[in-house]
């Protein structure tokens, strides 16, 4: 892996590599984030991978797309803390398979001008917002996406921890096309860019087709990780017409990815709530049957980690207290080093496979740069590699509840309290 600083906050990272016949490309746009520019962003996301100004129309975006072997363009929204990513993602074969070495002319044009032309009117803007909206409504029929997005709300009020990436069905109908016309053009031009690419390819061409594009300019730099403040444990409840319950439990440990207790954070909440053989899943799903289903996740850029169960209504109560009991548990040193050793072994063996899979080898290193602590997996490894079973037990007493919230399964009315 080779990282260029080509501008000022443009950078392109080469992963050159012959194991894929493929040659995949990752253009990343990085800015903060709001509950306005996140629905922008959904809705460009939705223009721009559907046409765009050299092909007006779909039947003229598939025959550009089979010319290139099948390229297509996937744009989508990543939120990371305090920011959003925009990534326009694409990949095409390499030109020594089909004895064509310079496939690459005509696709780096293509690729470019469905970053710098998307399609933008009352026409593509009216789909977009139905696509949208879509979107949205179906989140909300998923009771437990439902319920982690109003529980992140809750716990987040006031931070970006609370802001939909998929965007907000309130300002759909604000947003026009100079709106998003202006934040395209302010996408494109100023905001941080790293640009990805792995395969088979000649450095310095890459570079020289950068520098030679409109993206080569100096760009702004933007903060992603923040830590929520220390607040009173609020809970809520809200029924719905469906039989299954869910439970959201919302931890604020106040640690992010740049402090010496994350690698202890991350290898306990494994070994919480993470593995098949978890305490969560274990000692609540397993042994008493209690739950449906259950886990733990942190939300890295946030600093927070959550519990997300699937449950019976009548047994919410009983459900966090045992969750209670094993956060104790750990807070205790009672966790046992077979189960440590199991969760080291997991996060160990995901950071390996990531060479099999060429947007995984981008998520991956595209994390890492944000985070800007590491220059190598091996590193990484050796830090989790490290942890104690006496880290654990410290950094896991800072584990607070800020939110607690029931997503209650009634078969005969809706009601919020």
């Amino acid at each position: 892996m080779k990282r260029i600083k080509i501008q000022e906050n443009l950078n392109l990272c080469i992963i050159n590599t012959g194991k894929f016949k493929d040659i995949s490309f990752s253009f990343r746009f990085l800015s903060k984030t709001s509950e306005k520019d996140a629905t922008i962003r959904a809705l460009l996301a939705s223009m721009a991978s559907d046409r765009n100004e050299k092909a007006l129309t779909k039947v003229e975006m598939t025959r550009l797309s089979d010319q290139l072997y099948g390229s297509y363009v996937d744009v989508r929204n990543t939120g990371f803390g305090e920011a959003i990513c925009t990534e326009f993602k694409t990949k095409v074969l390499n030109g020594k398979y089909v004895n064509q070495p310079v496939i690459l002319d005509g696709f780096m044009e293509w690729m470019l001008d469905m970053i710098r032309y998307p399609l933008i009117n009352e026409e593509t803007l009216k789909e977009a917002k139905k696509n949208t909206r879509s979107i949205l409504i179906r989140s909300l029929d998923n009771p437990m996406q439902f319920a982690m997005k109003k529980a992140f709300e809750i716990a987040g009020k006031g931070y970006p921890l609370s802001v939909n990436i998929q965007g907000s069905l309130d300002m759909l109908d604000v947003i026009g096309v100079e709106d998003c016309k202006f934040y395209h053009q302010n996408m494109i031009e100023n905001m941080r860019l790293d640009i990805f690419v792995v395969g088979d390819v000649e450095e310095n061409e890459i570079i020289e087709r950068i520098k030679g594009s409109f993206l080569y300019r100096g760009r702004e730099n933007v903060s992603t990780m923040y830590r929520i403040p220390s607040q009173i444990s609020e809970s809520v409840e809200l029924s719905r017409k469906m039989d299954q319950s869910n439970l959201i439990l919302i931890y604020n440990p106040q640690v992010i990815p740049t402090d010496k207790d994350y690698w202890p954070l991350r290898v306990a909440m494994t070994a919480f709530g993470s593995l098949p053989s978890s305490l969560c899943f274990t000692e609540i799903r397993e042994k008493r049957s209690l739950c449906y289903t259950i886990g733990a996740q942190m939300i890295t850029f946030d600093g927070v980690g959550f519990v997300y169960t699937g449950i019976d209504a009548d047994q919410a109560d009983t459900v966090e207290q045992l969750i209670d009991m094993q956060i104790e548990s750990v807070r205790s040193g009672e966790l046992s080093d077979s189960l440590i050793d199991a969760s080291k072994k997991m996060m160990i063996n995901s950071i390996r496979q990531i060479e099999d899979d060429a947007s995984a080898i981008i998520n991956y290193y595209y994390q890492i740069f944000l985070i800007g602590r590491y220059n190598s997996k091996e590193e990484i490894i050796s830090d989790i590699n490290a942890v104690t079973p006496l880290e654990i037990k410290d950094v896991f007493a800072k584990m607070t509840k800020v939110t607690r919230f029931l997503l209650k399964g009634d078969a005969e009315h809706e009601h919020h309290n």
